[in-house]
């Protein structure tokens, strides 16, 4: 049985092509692009200044590197948190600032969710796509929706192939169905997709879909051979062909995009987010582009952007980045954007059968992804070309982001890591280890893990970041179809990490599962697997404390970011940036955490969200 397959799974890549092409042919990197972010944001232009503000008479949760505490009130002022204690305590030290009081009339405020791992601009790209996921739609948005199968996604592509007019045109005028989100592992049944499936909807007008994971694509003929394909006659695509079809697809208008992208990010601070991170900003050939777009939507908008620079699987893409960039790991102010991390792609998806496994998917027989082996994708065909890339990279110092799902590739991910962050006599040093191992280097998803991987993550100071939502939305056919009960076992194992010493933080890998710091908590505490029966649990001994959860979406989450100074938690010195929820998501007595209200979300002191009133409102 061999495990040497190679592919490409790497999950920005295919994504932005046709997004850089369109809307380079329409605008400059300058003024053009600029004028168009300011239309988008003009209400958000406007805003006042950061208020001076007492808040009182709920809870309050620091979440305080040192062991978070429960305050009394919490005292703000010019954008930075200017005390937390007693009430008479907060007065004292605001008296310069002659602030306002809040009553918060019992309800929670908390420091303002971090997202560590999401992917923006793609986010954006798909927002004009039809929306043909596992998820209900608003506002329920955040829940599996257990009625998903191909007849249901079939019927919302024929109620788009019948109003042609509305659908998007290729530079020839040819109308296409563009759809984002399917995934065969969550229908009821579970259907493979391919062109012969997807033809009788239509035989004229192409049909392009793109797999949740975003690693895998559908297309029908017509699709095919619009984009000049003519190898796959499956028509399942895998990266580097996908990026093939979205070249000759219909290419996003720059006004459209940058009010999608307002979008992604104003649902982000509707959640309660107030720092998000791109894990994988500049996969195309125009990264100035990408960096434009979200240096100016950071600036204007109501989240801080932090990202990592994503790096195809060869050197010289690689050297390109430190040739042009250092890592911002210590700013200070209220700084909006900032690039903090490389991003390396070892494999692919475990929900999608690309993730490198050490033995072959229990479904592989039933449900084979054409051209893809049945233990999945690996990225690098000689691993030594990582090893040497992991070393040149920290050896420059950038914090490395690597993308591991299936258990051979964190095999290989963590013997590189190991190779990197070892004393070499002559040749690396003890205190360059050191230096090294303080870069806060991560391991991304970590799907699988076994007590051997955990205890060398530990002792090499890695740092897991869990897509909690392999547990929750897909944990039941991880364990029913895709692994097997013993295997499943070893998904995400927040405690174990969390015991063996390391940093752990949640992540909703969005586009890939819904946003939500609420819902994520909700998915570690309790591991319910939301398509089985009962909502079985899937591992108990895995399940985070309630604090512990808060901890990986605030300040755990910003310390995997190199946030932690500047967010995360409520103490004195960092900036205001907090949320305020209908209900305390530590209260024993409430489950279903996804539920509680995200009443306000304040960012540097300026509130950029209520619940009652809409995002422009807010901004007047």
């Amino acid at each position: 049985m061999s495990h040497d397959h190679l592919g490409c799974a790497c999950c920005n890549l295919p994504h932005l092509p046709a997004l850089t092409t369109g809307l380079l042919t329409e605008t400059a990197l300058g003024g053009e692009l600029d004028a168009a972010f300011q239309h988008a944001y003009a209400r958000h232009a406007r805003t006042l200044g950061p208020q001076a503000v007492i808040f009182h008479n709920g809870v309050i949760h620091t979440l305080a590197a040192g062991g978070s505490a429960r305050v009394e009130a919490l005292g703000m002022a010019g954008g930075t948190i200017i005390a937390t204690g007693t009430l008479h305590e907060v007065r004292q030290a605001m008296q310069a600032h002659r602030p306002a009081e809040t009553d918060l009339h019992g309800r929670t405020l908390l420091p303002g969710f971090v997202e560590p791992h999401m992917h923006v601009l793609p986010s954006a790209l798909y927002k004009s796509w039809l929306p043909l996921t596992p998820f209900r739609p608003a506002p329920r948005q955040q829940e599996l929706n257990l009625e998903y199968s191909f007849q249901s996604i079939s019927q919302q592509i024929r109620t788009a192939l019948a109003q042609p007019d509305k659908l998007p045109k290729d530079k020839q005028g040819n109308p296409w169905v563009l759809g984002f989100g399917v995934d065969p592992s969550l229908m009821q049944p579970w259907e493979d997709i391919t062109a012969s499936q997807l033809d009788p909807l239509s035989s004229t007008v192409p049909i392009l879909l793109m797999n949740s994971s975003g690693h895998l694509a559908y297309l029908n003929t017509a699709a095919l051979q619009a984009a000049q394909i003519e190898d796959t006659p499956s028509g399942v695509l895998t990266e580097i062909n996908i990026a093939t079809a979205l070249q000759a697809a219909p290419q996003p208008r720059l006004l459209e995009f940058v009010a999608c992208l307002k979008q992604v990010l104003e649902h982000a601070s509707a959640m309660g987010f107030t720092s998000v991170f791109d894990a994988g900003l500049g996969a195309t050939e125009q990264p100035q582009l990408e960096i434009g777009l979200l240096k100016l939507a950071a600036h204007l908008g109501p989240v801080r952007i932090g990202a990592a620079l994503f790096t195809k699987p060869d050197e010289p893409a690689l050297d390109k980045w430190l040739q042009r960039y250092t890592p911002d790991l210590d700013s200070d102010g209220d700084q909006r954007f900032s690039i903090r991390a490389i991003k390396l792609i070892a494999d692919g998806s475990n929900q999608g059968l690309t993730g490198y496994q050490s033995e072959p998917y229990a479904c592989s027989h039933e449900h084979a992804v054409p051209d893809v082996p049945d233990t999945g994708l690996n990225n690098y065909q000689d691993t030594s070309v990582f090893t040497r890339m992991l070393d040149k990279a920290v050896g420059h110092g950038w914090p490395v982001l690597v993308h591991a799902n299936g258990d051979k590739a964190v095999e290989y991910v963590l013997d590189s890591y190991a190779q990197v962050l070892t004393p070499r006599p002559g040749i690396l040093s003890e205190e360059e280890v050191h230096k090294r191992r303080q870069l806060r280097l991560r391991v991304e998803h970590a799907s699988l893990l076994n007590d051997d991987a955990i205890a060398k993550m530990a002792e090499l100071q890695l740092n897991p970041s869990f897509l909690i939502g392999h547990v929750g939305y897909w944990g039941h056919t991880f364990q029913c179809t895709i692994f097997g009960q013993e295997r499943a076992q070893l998904l995400d194992r927040c405690q174990s990490a969390l015991q063996a010493g390391m940093h752990v933080s949640l992540h909703s890998d969005h586009f890939v599962s819904p946003l939500g710091a609420l819902r994520m908590m909700e998915q570690a505490v309790f591991r319910s697997m939301e398509g089985a029966p009962d909502n079985e649990v899937l591992n108990q001994d895995e399940c985070l404390s309630r604090m512990a959860a808060l901890r990986a979406v605030t300040l755990d989450a910003a310390w995997h970011c190199h946030l932690d100074h500047l967010v995360g938690s409520l103490e004195a010195g960092k900036r205001a940036d907090l949320v305020i929820l209908a209900q305390d998501p530590l209260d024993e007595s409430v489950r279903k955490l996804r539920d509680i209200v995200v009443e306000e979300t304040w960012l540097a002191g300026v509130k950029v969200h209520s619940h009652s009133k809409s995002p422009g409102d807010m901004a007047r």
